[in-house]
C-alpha cells in the first residue's frame, strides 16, 4: 500500500501481463503441436490414398487381362450376374 492507502496498481498490471504472455506462449505451443499432428495425418492419408489407387489399378489391369484371355466366359458371367440382379430386384 502507498502512503495514500492505495495499492500498487503497476505491479498488479505486470503480473497480469506476465500471465497473459505465458498464456499466449502456451496457446502458441498447442497450436503448433496441432499443426504438426495435422500435417502428419495429412501425409498418412495421402499415402493410404496412393496405395488404394495403386491396388485398384492393379486389380483393374488383372481383370482386363482375364477378360481378354477368356472373352466367352466373361460375357457368360456378365449375363448371369445381370439376370440374377434383375430377378432379385424385380420382386
Amino acid at each position: 500500500m502507498n502512503k495514500n492507502g492505495m495499492t500498487d496498481v503497476g505491479s498488479a498490471t505486470r503480473t497480469v501481463d506476465d500471465k497473459l504472455d505465458s498464456l499466449k506462449d502456451t496457446m502458441k505451443g498447442i497450436v503448433d503441436d496441432g499443426a504438426q499432428k495435422v500435417g502428419a495425418l495429412k501425409t498418412k492419408v495421402i499415402e493410404v490414398k496412393d496405395q488404394a489407387l495403386n491396388r485398384g489399378g492393379q486389380l483393374l489391369d488383372r481383370t482386363a487381362g482375364l477378360i481378354k484371355a477368356h472373352p466367352l466366359k466373361a460375357v457368360g458371367i456378365a449375363f448371369v450376374a445381370g439376370y440374377l440382379g434383375m430377378r432379385l430386384f424385380r420382386r
